[in-house]
């Protein structure tokens, strides 16, 4: 069984355009642990709600429905300055966030954190991590 955290940019993906990254959580939830931190729930509500507006009460359904883990800041608010050589420092948190709950795999479109090698953690976008667990 994985543990795989999920960026933002994954779920308002999931919420709004329904493809690769629905699936990915739709797959991680029945195989997997998923998670996401206080920081990515909140970032996440604040570019429904300026973007795409009409998806807001799904999106509030989605995460009250479903058993992605919400981490709350106090659990890896002090790691994050453990990761200060990522080049977008707002991207520390995912990362310290993820040690904490020690995920296997970061899933993200964050060019930051896709390209970021300060962690054993596997990053990952949607499709890659799809066609690996699909192989099996």
């Amino acid at each position: 069984m994985n543990r795989l955290f999920i960026d933002t940019n994954v779920l308002v993906s999931a919420i709004v355009f329904d493809k690769n990254e629905l699936e990915l959580i739709k797959k991680g939830l029945e195989e997997n642990e998923v998670f996401i931190s206080e920081h990515i729930l909140e970032e996440t509500t604040r570019v429904i709600i300026k973007k795409f507006p009409a998806h807001f009460d799904m999106f509030e359904k989605f995460i009250e429905l479903s058993n992605i883990t919400i981490i709350d800041k106090e659990v890896y608010c002090e790691s994050i300055e453990d990761f200060d050589d990522i080049r977008d420092r707002y991207d520390a948190h995912v990362v310290a966030c993820a040690e904490k709950m020690e995920c296997n795999f970061i899933i993200s479109g964050d060019k930051d954190l896709l390209e970021y090698e300060g962690t054993e953690i596997e990053v990952l976008r949607a499709p890659e991590y799809l066609k690996r667990v699909n192989k099996k």
